[in-house]
C-alpha cells in the first residue's frame, strides 16, 4: 500500500472517532422531504453527511457537515409535455442500483454520473453505505434563487455528462489537490462537488475562475461564500436541513 492510501486511511480513521452531528442539529423539529418538496427550486444543491470513512474525511477537511452534494432537478414539463412535479438528483457517485432517468446508456443502472429519482436516492443510502459507527445519513438543502432555468440547456449539460465515471478515491483526492492550484483535472471522471461545479458553470450561474475540481461538497454548503463567485444573479440560501419522514 502506498504512502497516500496510508495517510488516507489514517485521516479516515481519525475523522471516524472525531465525528459529531452539529449541536443545533434536532431530527424532531426538521421539516421532511414531503413538506418542502414543492418549495424546493430547480438547481438547489443537494448535501449530505454521509457515514463512511471517507465520508467523515471529507468533512473534517473542510470543516461542514457534508461530504456529498448534488443538484435538485425539476422540470415543468415532461419529456411527454405534461406537468412534471417529480423532483430529481443530477449526482456523481457510485450508487448503481438505480435507474438513471436519462435514457443514453443502455445499462440504466449504472455508477457514475446520472439523473435519479431523489427520493428513491435518498431512501437508499444507509441501505447501500452501511454506517461504521450506527449513524444515519443527514440531509440539507441549498436553495437556489436568482435564475430562470433553461430546461433545454439544463437537459442537455446533463445528457452530454450523464455516465461520466466516478474515480477511485485516491485519484479524487489528488484532482481535488490539483484544483486547488487552479489545475484543471478534465471531466473525464468526475467526484460529486465537481460535477456540480461543472454543471453551475455550463449554466452560466458559477464563475469560471477555478476548475471544478477545485471545489467539494462543502463548498456549497458555505453559501455566504460561493456566492461572491455565482453570475447572473444565482444566490445559493444558507442548508436547511430536512428528514425522510
Amino acid at each position: 500500500m502506498s504512502i497516500i492510501n496510508d495517510l488516507l486511511t489514517a485521516v479516515e480513521n481519525d475523522a471516524v472517532k472525531d465525528h459529531k452531528a452539529p449541536a443545533d442539529y434536532d431530527e424532531s423539529k426538521l421539516k421532511t422531504l414531503t413538506e418542502l418538496a414543492a418549495t424546493i427550486p430547480c438547481g438547489s444543491a443537494l448535501l449530505c453527511s454521509g457515514t463512511a470513512a471517507e465520508s467523515r474525511m471529507i468533512e473534517q477537511v473542510d470543516g461542514t457537515d457534508f461530504s456529498h452534494s448534488a443538484m435538485i432537478v425539476r422540470f415543468h414539463h415532461d419529456q411527454q409535455g405534461l406537468d412534471d412535479h417529480q423532483l430529481y438528483v443530477w449526482t456523481a457517485d457510485t450508487v448503481d442500483k438505480l435507474d438513471d432517468q436519462i435514457d443514453k446508456l443502455s445499462d440504466k443502472k449504472h455508477p457514475g454520473t446520472h439523473l435519479l429519482k431523489l427520493e428513491d436516492y435518498l431512501t437508499s443510502l444507509d441501505k447501500l453505505y452501511p454506517s461504521p459507527d450506527g449513524s444515519k445519513y443527514r440531509f440539507a438543502v441549498a436553495r437556489l434563487s436568482g435564475v430562470k432555468i433553461d430546461e433545454k440547456q439544463l437537459w442537455s449539460v446533463m445528457y452530454q455528462y450523464d455516465g461520466t465515471p466516478f474515480p477511485p478515491t485516491k485519484q479524487e483526492f489528488m484532482h481535488w489537490i490539483e484544483g486547488q492550484l487552479n489545475i484543471n483535472a478534465g471531466m473525464l471522471n468526475a467526484f460529486c462537488a465537481q460535477m456540480l461545479a461543472n454543471t453551475y458553470q455550463k449554466m452560466g450561474w458559477l464563475s469560471k475562475k477555478h476548475p471544478p475540481n477545485h471545489y467539494n461538497p462543502g463548498s456549497f454548503a458555505k453559501t455566504e461564500r460561493i456566492n461572491k463567485q455565482l453570475m447572473a444573479g444565482a444566490q445559493l440560501a444558507k442548508p436547511e436541513y430536512f428528514k425522510l419522514a
